[in-house]
């Protein structure tokens, strides 16, 4: 029998869509920063946006109000910085030196045989007593808080571009949509926006929050370095549920330098707080746009850190809060009718 060939025909088009696919990509590994750079300016801009809106209503043009807004907002920060920031490194160095002394007291009290099984210092050497493993972390923290800086700095800066002409760039994007689906195009932008500023200002309400408490209650029982826990302890905060134990480290390491009451205190405190803020307080300054689920959040965070890192994890929460809107807007026709149903029923229940 004669042998058959196989023959594949590849159109021009397909070679065409096959090179814009892989350019996408490398532009895409080439400015993923800054496009991250671009989402949390645009997360800045919507939470700002309600603040420029009433400023435009008492007469305050559109492009002053947000140079004005952005300008406070950075004032704020500098002065922050500028009247804690001394005290804020000569607490960070102590609980850098603090972090070290409990690294060598562990390492001394591991068992012989244990102790042969960690990293041993190069050519026999002693290991250097000026620092440790910690010392090397807050070096590499020094760094990258200098890289926060110049991103908030760039977001900034976007933001107040967006600000002007956000309205307009969101009905030049809206355009490309077919007419038909462009009232749909606009709805979801409207829950995208509620679930965004419900974040943002969440996020803002209970990270204050958080770190004005425990700088009362570390002051209280004379825990040093209380400013700067407070400011980790707000920091941290950002991080749904995983955030708590982030916190109750280093406030517990340096509790231990007061008394064993002192770091007690501390673990019952950030106990009775995170209850709280869990079961009562987010919900109340988060509203119905944010009503995830705890399983939700740790998978949304758990995607969105593995994607893009910190940024990602805390965007993808306001994105995984879109989805049911989406479901709505887009999935109803081609979902099952209970399914919709059932899933209306479950959000509104009490617990998900």
């Amino acid at each position: 029998m004669p042998a058959r060939r196989l023959r594949v025909d590849i159109t021009g088009r397909s070679i065409l869509r096959i090179l814009v696919a892989a350019a996408l990509v490398w532009t895409w590994l080439r400015l993923w920063q800054w496009v991250l750079l671009f989402v949390i300016a645009a997360f800045i801009t919507v939470g700002l946006d309600p603040i420029v809106g009433w400023l435009d209503a008492r007469r305050v043009r559109r492009r002053y109000g947000s140079v004005l807004v952005v300008v406070t907002v950075a004032v704020l920060l500098v002065a922050f910085c500028s009247l804690a920031g001394a005290e804020l490194l000569s607490q960070g160095k102590m609980l850098g030196e603090r972090m070290d002394e409990v690294q060598q007291e562990i390492t001394r009290r591991v068992p012989p045989d244990l102790r042969q099984l960690l990293p041993q210092p190069e050519n026999g050497k002693a290991p250097d007593q000026s620092g440790g493993p910690f010392t090397e972390y807050a070096a590499r923290l020094g760094r990258a808080v200098v890289n926060g800086v110049l991103s908030i700095a760039i977001a900034l800066v976007l933001t107040v571009y967006l600000l002007i002409d956000g309205r307009r760039t969101y009905e030049w994007l809206v355009a490309f949509a077919p007419a038909s689906q462009r009232p749909r195009v606009r709805e979801t932008a409207g829950a995208a926006r509620d679930a965004v500023v419900g974040y943002v200002r969440g996020n803002v309400i209970t990270s204050v929050i958080a770190g004005v408490t425990a700088y009362i209650f570390l002051r209280i029982i004379g825990v040093p370095a209380a400013l700067l826990l407070a400011v980790l302890t707000a920091l941290f905060d950002l991080i749904p549920v995983l955030g708590i134990f982030l916190t109750v480290i280093p406030m517990v390491l340096l509790a231990l330098t007061v008394s064993s009451t002192a770091a007690i205190a501390t673990i019952v405190f950030n106990a009775v707080y995170n209850v709280f803020e869990n079961y009562y307080l987010a919900p109340k300054v988060y509203g119905k746009e944010m009503q995830l689920s705890s399983l939700a959040v740790i998978l949304a965070f758990a995607v969105g850190a593995e994607l893009a890192g910190v940024i990602g994890a805390l965007i993808a929460l306001p994105i995984a809060a879109v989805y049911p809107a989406v479901e709505n807007i887009w999935l109803a026709e081609r979902l099952a009718p209970e399914v919709a149903r059932d899933h209306r029923r479950i959000e509104q229940t009490g617990e998900h």
